[in-house]
C-alpha cells in the first residue's frame, strides 16, 4: 500500500496535539483552536485501486481531555479498470484541492483553473488513462458530451480572458445562433486597448444581451451575437412586448382608487401610472423594480409613479405621499441608470409645484379627515 499526503495538516494542529493537559492547553483551545477546521488530503494506492480523500479535522473537548473529530466528506475512487466513483454524489470540480490531485498525476499542462468545471468524471478517467493530454481535448470532449457546436481552441482563449461560470456558458449555448461569436465578442471586450477600444456602449449592449437570454429561452428564439446595438434594441423590444402581452392579460386595468385626482396636476412629458397594467408595463420596458417593489404602495395610495419623457430622455419618477406633503423618492432611467442633472432638476421642480398645488387645494387636510373617519369606523 502506498499513501501520499497531497496537503499536510497545518503545524498548529500537531503542536496542540503535543501539549500536555492543563491550563496552557485550555487557553490555546479556547483562544485559538475552538471552532477551527484543519484539512488533510491524501492519495492511497491499494490492491490496484486509487483512493483520494480530503479529511476535515477539528478539536473537541470532553470533560477532562481533548479528542479529534474527523469528517471525510470528499473524495473519489479509481478502480482497477480505471472507472471513477465520486463520493457523496459530488462533481469532480467540487472536490476540495482537486488541483493537488492534478499535480499528483502530472497534469502540468492544465494552466488555467477556469477549466476545472468542465472536467467531468468521464473526462478525468480519460486523462488518467492518457487519452486526453491537453486542455483543448478536455473542451472538445465536453462540447461533444453537451452537444455544443463551437471551437474548443477559441473557448480556451475565452477562458484565458473571461471569468464566466459554466452555468452562464450553458445558458448562452442554448440560445446563441453561433456560440463562437459570443466568445469572440467577449474576448474583444477584455482585450480592448487605447489604440483598439471597445465601443463605449458595451455596458448597454451587455445588459440587453443578459435580458435577451431569458427572453430567448421563454420564446424559443436564437440570439445573433453579431447584431449591432440598434438591432439588439429592436429585437429586445419585440421580445419584451411579446412576453409582456401574455403576462398582462391577467392584470387589472382599472385606476387605483383616488389616483385620477392627480391627473389635473400632470404636465406635458409626464404620464401618471394609474393601473396595475401601466405600472407592470413601465417596469418591464424600463427594466427596473417599480412594479415588484412599489405596486402595493401605489395601490394603497402612498406612492405616485410617473413615466417621464424630457427632451428625448426617458425615466421613471417615484414620489412618496405623506400626510402633509409629497416627497421626491427617486428618478431612474432604464436599468436603474442615473438620469441627467437637467432631467433631475426638471422633476424636482415638478414635485415642488405639485406640493404647492396640493396644499392650495387642501388635499392633505382632506386626506387626514378621510383617514380619521376610516379609523373611527374601524373602532366602532
Amino acid at each position: 500500500m502506498e499513501n501520499v499526503i497531497l496537503l499536510p495538516v497545518q503545524q498548529e494542529f500537531h503542536d496542540f496535539m503535543k501539549m500536555e493537559p492543563g491550563v496552557p492547553k485550555n487557553i490555546a483551545y479556547y483562544r485559538q483552536m475552538m471552532g477551527r477546521t484543519f484539512t488533510e488530503a491524501n492519495i492511497c494506492k491499494k490492491d490496484g485501486c486509487i483512493y483520494y480523500s480530503c479529511t476535515d479535522m477539528s478539536f473537541k473537548k470532553s470533560k477532562n481531555s481533548y479528542y479529534v473529530q474527523r469528517k471525510n466528506r470528499n473524495g473519489f475512487t479509481v478502480d482497477k479498470k480505471g472507472k471513477i466513483s465520486v463520493w457523496f454524489g459530488k462533481n469532480i470540480y467540487e472536490i476540495p484541492h482537486i488541483d493537488k490531485v492534478f499535480q499528483y498525476f502530472n497534469f502540468n499542462w492544465i494552466t488555467n483553473s477556469r477549466i476545472y468545471p468542465y472536467i467531468t468524471k468521464g473526462i478525468l478517467e480519460k486523462m488518467i488513462a492518457g487519452k486526453i493530454t491537453n486542455s483543448t481535448e478536455i473542451v472538445k470532449e465536453y462540447f461533444k458530451k453537451m452537444h455544443i457546436n463551437a471551437s474548443p481552441s477559441l473557448f480556451i482563449k475565452f477562458l484565458d480572458k473571461c471569468d464566466s461560470s459554466k452555468v452562464e456558458i450553458l445558458r448562452v449555448a442554448g440560445v446563441a445562433k453561433d456560440l463562437n461569436h459570443y466568445f469572440e465578442d467577449n474576448i474583444k471586450l477584455r482585450t480592448a486597448t487605447m489604440s483598439n477600444p471597445y465601443p463605449q456602449d458595451s455596458y448597454t449592449r451587455n445588459q440587453l444581451l443578459n435580458d435577451m437570454i431569458q427572453e430567448a429561452q421563454i420564446l424559443g428564439k436564437k440570439i445573433d451575437y453579431t447584431w449591432s446595438l440598434n438591432r439588439l434594441k429592436e429585437v429586445h423590444k419585440e421580445w419584451t412586448e411579446e412576453i409582456m402581452k401574455i403576462e398582462i392579460e391577467s392584470l387589472d386595468d382599472v385606476s387605483v382608487n383616488g389616483i385620477d385626482y392627480f391627473d389635473k396636476f400632470t404636465p406635458e412629458g409626464f404620464k401618471l401610472l394609474k393601473t396595475q397594467k401601466e405600472v407592470f408595463t413601465e417596469g418591464s420596458l424600463m427594466k427596473h423594480c417599480v412594479y415588484t417593489a412599489y405596486w402595493n404602495t401605489i395601490k394603497n395610495g402612498n406612492y405616485l409613479a410617473y413615466h417621464v419623457n424630457y427632451k428625448g430622455e426617458e425615466a421613471t419618477l417615484g414620489i412618496n405621499i405623506y400626510n402633509d406633503r409629497v416627497v421626491f423618492n427617486q428618478c431612474y432611467s432604464r436599468y436603474n441608470q442615473s438620469v441627467s442633472d437637467e432631467l433631475r432638476l426638471h422633476v424636482m421642480m415638478f414635485v415642488d409645484t405639485l406640493n404647492h398645488e396640493l396644499k392650495k387645494e387642501k388635499y392633505f387636510l382632506t386626506k387626514l379627515i378621510t383617514k380619521t373617519k376610516e379609523q373611527y369606523v374601524e373602532l366602532i
